[in-house]
Parts: structure tokens; C-alpha cells; sequence
């Protein structure tokens, strides 16, 4: 099966993980009547097929399990099966699907979109510091909602995951306004986590952007036609 089926399939799949993050951590639901969440095992039935015949095909065994899509496979599609057994769905670690936000060059590259390296080199570098916040957004929104475990869940948050994103740009940026702030011990971890791994990745990314956006080649004008002299 080409990869060029899978490359739409995986930017409506994103669009899908938006939809999920906006509803509750857990909750009943039912097959008949959640359109979205039908059309969300339909894209997870399609990539799990093409998991078996990715397996099927790929020369490395051992390699192929701790491939990109294979990890965010593991991790995304096993949880929807067990939710239609157990008739309740549990977010999880769908927000996993942010790093397939990585290979977004890969994909307007076979569409022709991206065509100079420099383009590509901006792109990779923009999503890179797409998924660091979006992942780990999806950690924070998490562990807020469901607590810490060893408190039985007591000391859990109601954050929604746009507040989480919200709550990592103003880490980032180092301001911290105290209005969104980690009530949970494993938010804490993370939040910390996000600081070290954030703020250095930030100042190696941001310069390098900046250096691309400020290049311009020897030709890379337009040309303009003067009238000349007789």
C-alpha cells in the first residue's frame, strides 16, 4: 500500500485528535450515536492494516518497532478497540498523534508544495517546536484531569487542553502568570521537564528560524524592466 494514501489520512487524523481533546478524559459513550468517534475507528481500522502490512514489508524487524509510527501506533489504536469493549473511551496518550506532526515535510514535499531545502528546513524546524508544545500539553492535560494516582485521584483539575497549551507558552516564554499553574505532583515533573527540555530546544531552534526567514539569495529578486536610453 503507497504512502501517498496515508499522507491526507494522517492530516484529517490530526484534525480528529482536536475534536477528542476538546471532550472529557473519560466518558460513556455510544457506537451508534458518536459519528465522530465512528469515523475515528474507521481511520484507526486503515492504519492498523497498513501497521500489518508496514510489519510485512519493512526489511528490519527489530527497527521497525521503534520506528515514529510504529510507537505512536502502539500507543493510539489498541486504546479505541478496548473502548468499544468496555462501551467508555479513555483519551489516553492520543495526544501522541502530534508527533506524526514531524513528518508534515514529508507530506507537502510529495505534494509538491515544499521545494527549496530552506523551506523545508523552516518547516521541520517550526513543527519541531509544534510538537514539543502539543505533546507535552497533552501530558499536563492528562495527569490535571485524572490527579495523581498514589492520592487516589483527589487533587485532579479541570484544564481543558487549550489552557494547557496556553499554560506551556507562557513556561516557555518564562513570564509565568500564576493564573494556570500544575496542581498535580506529575504535572509538576512534567512541567519541569518541559522547562529544561523547552528553553533549550527554544534557543537553538528560534536563531536558526530567524536565520533562515533573514537569508535572501544572490537570485532571489524579481526582475523589473527599466526603459533604456537611446
Amino acid at each position: 500500500m503507497s504512502g501517498k494514501w496515508r499522507s491526507p489520512l494522517d492530516i484529517i487524523s490530526k484534525y480528529l485528535l482536536f475534536f477528542f481533546i476538546s471532550r472529557p478524559i473519560e466518558r460513556c459513550f455510544s457506537l451508534s450515536e458518536d459519528h465522530i468517534f465512528q469515523v475515528d475507528l474507521a481511520f484507526n481500522i486503515f492504519f492498523l492494516l497498513y501497521f500489518i502490512l508496514r510489519f510485512i514489508a519493512a526489511q528490519d524487524k527489530f527497527w521497525f518497532w521503534l520506528s515514529l509510527n510504529s510507537v505512536v501506533d502502539f500507543f493510539t489504536i489498541p486504546p479505541i478497540f478496548v473502548s468499544i469493549y468496555m462501551v467508555r473511551t479513555w483519551l489516553g496518550l492520543r495526544f501522541l498523534r502530534a508527533l506524526r506532526l514531524m513528518q508534515l515535510s514529508e507530506i507537502l514535499q510529495f505534494l509538491s508544495i515544499l521545494r527549496t531545502s530552506n523551506s523545508i528546513k523552516l518547516l521541520n524546524l517550526v513543527t519541531l517546536l509544534l510538537t514539543l508544545w502539543l505533546g507535552f500539553a497533552g501530558i499536563i492535560h492528562l495527569v490535571e484531569n485524572s490527579g495523581d494516582p498514589w492520592l487516589q485521584f483527589a487533587n485532579k483539575q479541570p484544564l481543558s487542553y487549550w489552557t494547557c497549551i496556553y499554560f506551556l507558552v507562557v513556561t516557555m516564554s518564562t513570564v509565568g502568570y500564576g493564573d494556570v499553574y500544575a496542581k498535580t505532583v506529575l504535572g509538576r515533573i512534567f512541567a519541569t521537564l518541559f522547562i529544561f527540555g523547552g528553553l533549550a530546544l527554544f534557543a537553538t531552534v528560534v536563531p536558526e528560524i530567524y536565520e533562515i526567514l533573514s537569508q535572501r539569495g544572490k537570485y532571489s529578486g524579481s526582475l523589473q524592466s527599466e526603459k533604456g536610453k537611446k
